[in-house]
């Protein structure tokens, strides 16, 4: 299977998850919806295309690939969805900012980060400036769980 293949499932089953999942379950109204869906459409076209692109690949090259192993860019999108499908699910739960900076922290160790100082000043700054940004500035309320 080549990296076409695979980055267009992985990309068309994210926009599943959006579709079905995220955008019905945590956006009310229709309208409140509908620039979330448009996104998720304007994602999805690129998506199909990269998978036929990868289909059409996968046909010509045929069985030139010998190699069953899963290369290791493979493996960590493998584990990215998941976990990025779970840090939505937590949200409701949790609350926007703990698991945001739960996410981020996972992220940055998962990605090679060793400086532990760094790891613990991006999670806690990350999700400061979005406070600041989107709940201050702009006003827009954040999904709240029972830590906050």
């Amino acid at each position: 299977m080549n990296n076409e293949l695979k980055l267009g499932t992985l990309l068309l089953a994210s926009a599943g998850f959006l579709w079905f999942y995220a955008i019905p379950y945590h956006i009310k109204g229709f309208e409140q919806a509908l620039f979330p869906r448009c996104l998720t459409i304007s994602m999805l076209i690129p998506c199909m295309l990269l998978f036929i692109e990868g289909i059409k690949k996968h046909k010509t090259e045929g069985e030139k690939q010998t190699s069953s192993l899963i290369s290791s860019a493979s493996l960590k999108s493998l584990v990215i969805v998941p976990l990025t499908m779970i840090y939505v699910f937590l949200i409701s739960i949790i609350g926007f900012y703990v698991t945001t900076s739960l996410f981020v922290f996972l992220f940055m160790l998962f990605f090679g980060a060793r400086n532990w100082l760094s790891i613990c000043i991006y999670s806690v700054t990350v999700p400061a400036i979005v406070y600041i940004v989107i709940r201050k500035i702009l006003s827009f309320p954040f999904p709240e769980g029972f830590l906050f």
